[in-house]
């Protein structure tokens, strides 16, 4: 029956031809209700007439079966949170009832029990959701994000010693400080293959440290880019990307 609504609305409404929100709209809407192929033709119509929207363009790359990117776009970020992060907490919080954080806890509180004291680094910080969890262990708190807008939210939060706008991968690169622990909390989401952070990151631990991070589970042997413009990873990969990072899987658990 709601499928049916939905073709009779797009039908009786219709669509003006110029009308840029009216297919992104559109897109949106077959999108929730599963039909794939005519969310592609929305997203396609609407991104002929907004071709610098990064971020529909990376959603375009699976509901067309391309090939996906390493990791989704600098663009595709820096437009998806400059929209975001005005609401992100209350959305992510009060709406979806956003749990990543306290499986970071659980994870720390495992690993790390009462230890204080540490050089703590958060890869994608975001507005900073994550750091009550992480000031408690830290004696000093970096925090790292591609988008400016989340990371201003983060200083508001008075949570972090240093806060740095980069794409993370980039600043692995050339930043030699090294760390007790590393969190991603909900940003290998925006990553294919996990050796593209584990490896990097782990030539940053210091003897005994850590990398903690949350990730979109898929059930598969490997990682695949999903229709939401975000990749979900299997144990298998999780495990594959830490041995060739030379790290050992101390914990892997799921929740929502």
């Amino acid at each position: 029956m709601v499928l049916a609504a939905f073709v009779c609305q797009w039908h009786v409404v219709g669509i003006r031809q110029d009308r840029a929100n009216d297919w992104v709209a559109l897109g949106e809407l077959a999108h929730i209700v599963g039909r794939r192929d005519d969310a592609r033709e929305a997203y396609e119509r609407y991104l002929a007439l907004e071709p610098d929207d990064a971020e529909v363009e990376q959603i375009l790359v699976s509901l067309r079966g391309d090939a996906p990117p390493p990791r989704a776009p600098d663009r595709c970020i820096q437009q998806l949170y400059s929209r975001f992060a005005a609401f992100y907490e209350t959305n992510m919080r009060g709406d979806l009832d956003y749990q990543a954080p306290e499986r970071i806890a659980e994870a720390l509180a495992d690993a790390l029990g009462t230890q204080t004291g540490l050089d703590v680094l958060e890869l994608g910080c975001g507005t900073g959701l994550a750091a009550p969890t992480l000031r408690p262990y830290a004696s000093r708190l970096t925090g790292i994000d591609l988008s400016p807008e989340m990371v201003e939210k983060a200083r508001e939060g008075g949570q972090y010693d240093a806060l740095e706008v980069a794409e993370i991968t980039t600043w692995l690169a050339r930043d030699q400080t090294t760390f007790d622990l590393v969190v991603a909390c909900d940003t290998l989401i925006y990553f294919g293959d996990l050796g593209q952070v584990t490896v990097p990151v782990a030539s940053r631990l210091r003897p005994g440290g850590r990398l903690v991070f949350t990730v979109e589970r898929d059930p598969g042997e490997s990682f695949r880019l999903t229709d939401s413009g975000r990749y979900a990873h299997s144990a298998l990969h999780i495990r594959e990307a830490a041995a060739a990072a030379g790290l050992h899987v101390e914990r892997l658990t799921e929740g929502l």
